[in-house]
């Protein structure tokens, strides 16, 4: 008998409990943890409905960045950010596009800083010249795009001479990157930008003078040879090919 008893229990699965063989197993889970998966789920999506859909982490501070003529509440406003939004539901690219889509924005960033800020950086755009438009004096970014109507034309800023000013016409862009390409003194003495086409441009200058440009290719060694060539006499200045320049 004790040998049969040693020999069940020296075999592999059993063991032996007060000296009888018992099968062996793993022992069955605690019932808590058949629980504890799903009530976690459960609780990670009770935090996430909250969190989305009430104030309890919503925006509390708008702060502006960058803004000179706008001022902070016009900037706010136009984001359409509003106070006790949950962050989880601020779309900083739509806000974004929100605000690029005002006329004096040239960009914007919205950053989020959690747990219930938002920064608005705009980048405004600043005026280049002013185009006489049938609603009246218009002014224009070095991009060639209007974006504010004045009362008065600004007397420090050129008048823009094109068929229909805009950041897709190309009469527009030639004529805005040879105004920004040439020298700031030499800027300062220009009273008009004449862009029929491309390939046409003439700046017209304080005291009766004109520069004639052409196309704004080489617009770099145009503008190089400009300073010089203008304390010449004459009255206009030719620099449509600018290894040839002429003066008359």
């Amino acid at each position: 008998m004790t040998s049969t008893r040693r020999r069940a229990a020296d075999r592999p699965g059993v063991r032996s409990t007060r000296g009888r063989p018992v099968r062996g197993g793993a022992a069955a889970p605690p019932k808590w943890r058949r629980w504890a998966l799903p009530l976690v789920l459960a609780a990670v999506t009770v935090l996430a409905l909250v969190l989305y859909f009430t104030p309890l982490l919503g925006v509390r501070s708008v702060e502006v960045v960058g803004n000179t003529s706008l001022d902070h509440d016009e900037v706010v406003r136009a984001s359409g950010i509003e106070t006790g939004t949950p962050m989880l539901q601020v779309d900083a690219a739509e806000i974004r596009d929100r605000l690029q889509a005002v006329p004096k924005i040239a960009a914007a960033e919205v950053v989020l800083s959690w747990p219930s800020a938002v920064q608005v950086r705009v980048t405004e755009r600043v005026p280049a010249a002013f185009l006489v438009a049938r609603n009246g004096i218009e002014l224009v970014d070095a991009t060639g795009m209007p974006f504010q109507t004045v009362p008065e034309p600004p007397a420090d800023l050129p008048e823009l001479k094109v068929r229909e000013a805009s950041q897709t016409d190309p009469a527009t862009r030639a004529g805005m990157l040879v105004l920004t390409s040439v020298p700031q003194p030499v800027r300062a003495e220009i009273t008009a930008v004449l862009a029929e086409n491309p390939n046409d441009i003439r700046l017209l200058l304080k005291g009766d003078r004109q520069i004639e440009w052409g196309s704004q290719e080489e617009a770099e060694k145009k503008a190089a040879i400009l300073p010089a060539l203008l304390t010449r006499p004459g009255k206009v200045f030719d620099v449509t090919t600018p290894a040839l320049p002429t003066v008359s």
